[in-house]
């Protein structure tokens, strides 16, 4: 957690490793962290969160490459809330737009702080059978 975190740091991300949630990263040959993301556990469902890469390894296939890894620990309770732009690439690894209606509680409080905080972001519930 400590390097996860130091990872978001360096790089001004948001995102914050928490203790008890599975992260994962990605190393460039140097053993430098270069990508990162965690699954923070709430009460009735997991949100796919902090998944970050530095700027000198973005559209290289390092966020595939990190979420395709951390796929084992998804499960049918599993959700994620990308900016809009990035539906498309959500889609492709077995995530599909819901509406936050409906959805768990933990999931709809959290989407409705961050949408007031002004990020264009939607839910995403993660659903094998849906990715190409």
């Amino acid at each position: 957690m400590p390097l996860a975190n130091k990872f978001y740091r360096a790089h001004k991300f948001r995102g914050k490793a928490k203790r008890h949630d599975p992260c994962a990263v990605v190393r460039d040959v140097q053993n430098t962290i270069i990508a990162c993301g965690c699954l923070r556990q709430l009460t009735d469902s997991q949100l796919l969160a902090g998944v970050a890469v530095a700027p000198d390894w973005r559209g290289r296939g390092v966020a595939r490459l990190l979420l395709k890894n951390m796929a084992e620990k998804y499960n049918d309770s599993t959700y994620t809330f990308p900016y809009r732009h990035l539906v498309p690439f959500y889609s492709s690894l077995g995530y599909v737009e819901v509406p936050p209606e409906g959805q768990p509680s933990a999931i709809v409080d959290r989407f409705h702080t961050y949408e007031k905080q002004g990020r264009d972001i939607v839910v995403m519930h993660y659903r094998p059978d849906a990715g190409s």
